[in-house]
């Protein structure tokens, strides 16, 4: 496990922390329900320290790409934390009971209903642009990926092409050499053949200088 992967490991145990938080801000009320907050509060920033630290070591990480979308998604997500957080201050264990605006005026009741409703549309909305924002963020992280691994890919191949043009460079020269020693067995073999073609003939004339004498005697 390198030091990326600690980081990211106690974030997710603060993320775990504070999920759990968020999800018993509803049965708190007064004061209780301030100081959960901090503390939920306390836990996003410890959290947003460990983002940082995970950006840093991923920027020489030699999964660079892959490291910053997880860090892009941490974020998004602390963002969502705290938009929770948001709306969990306006939620209680019992809605009817526990309201602040249940013993108020119709017209002060529906205010609250209509706030609160606001606030949840704009939190689904900013989720939805996260969520797209986040996909369109790594569908260019792929593309970059594909892209490194495609000029990559073209290095080596001009590395293979580089030493088969050396090959053929070498062979070219090998098949050269042996041309010229070809060339040279060749001449070789005719000047052995001139030279064995008049051996025979002095030989033949020597024979036939002495039939005649032979004969002559």
């Amino acid at each position: 496990m390198d030091v990326f992967e600690r980081t990211e490991q106690n974030f997710q145990h603060v993320c775990n922390s504070i999920t759990r938080r968020i999800k018993q801000l509803p049965n708190y009320g007064g004061e209780k329900k301030k100081i959960a907050v901090r503390e939920v509060e306390n836990d996003i920033d410890e959290a947003l320290k460990f983002i940082s630290e995970m950006e840093k070591l991923a920027q020489n990480h030699p999964q660079r790409i892959r490291l910053q979308t997880k860090t892009k998604q941490y974020h998004a997500d602390i963002q969502k934390y705290k938009r929770e957080v948001q709306l969990a201050q306006l939620q209680s264990s019992n809605q009817i009971n526990n309201n602040p605006w249940s013993n108020a005026p119709d017209d002060y009741q529906s205010q609250y209903d209509n706030q609160r409703q606001h606030l949840l549309q704009g939190s689904n909305m900013l989720d939805s642009t996260s969520d797209r924002l986040l996909r369109t963020h790594q569908i260019s992280a792929q593309s970059e990926q594909i892209g490194q691994n495609i000029l990559m890919d073209l290095g080596k191949q001009g590395e293979q092409i580089r030493g088969m043009r050396d090959k053929l460079h070498e062979t070219d020269d090998q098949i050269k050499s042996a041309r010229k020693i070809m060339t040279g067995i060749a001449r070789r073999l005719a000047t052995n053949k001139v030279i064995l073609s008049i051996i025979i003939l002095l030989l033949m004339g020597i024979i036939a200088l002495i039939i005649c004498l032979k004969w002559l005697r």
